[in-house]
């Protein structure tokens, strides 16, 4: 009976799927400017197949001063966002670190009180890492 109870348990221990180690592999950062008018988004930028992002910082900004700032993140679900600033510009809310899977998208997003065409300014800090089994 033991026997028979240590062998289905080393079949089951060896047969369970492990999510795997993260070993460091780089910084990523994008950095960019663009135009537009009233709001501008950034390029999106896709988590590689094998990785995982740590997104420790993003910056998108409008040369007039942006009203809103957003990061955008499409997780399998549909966007979602997190604000960066409030609609009056006064309170600064910091969502980071933001993890993301292979297959997620992130872009970066800001707003002006304006429309005529403005400078649009942006960076982001990723740590990417490799899944290692």
């Amino acid at each position: 009976m033991r026997i028979t109870t240590l062998v289905l348990f080393l079949i089951i221990a060896t047969s369970a799927v492990a999510q795997g180690n993260l070993q460091f592999n780089q910084v990523v950062t994008y950095t960019g400017t663009g135009s537009g008018s009233f709001s501008y988004t950034s390029p999106t930028w896709t988590v590689p197949v094998g990785k995982v992002w740590k997104i420790e910082s993003a910056s998108p900004s409008l040369a007039n001063s942006a009203v809103t700032r957003k990061i955008n993140v499409e997780a399998g679900g549909g966007w979602g966002t997190f604000a960066l600033t409030t609609a009056s510009n006064e309170t600064t809310i910091n969502p980071f670190p933001i993890w993301l899977k292979a297959g997620d998208q992130v872009q970066l997003q800001a707003s002006g009180n304006c429309c005529s065409t403005t400078t649009f300014y942006y960076a982001i800090s990723i740590l990417e890492f490799n899944i290692v089994p």
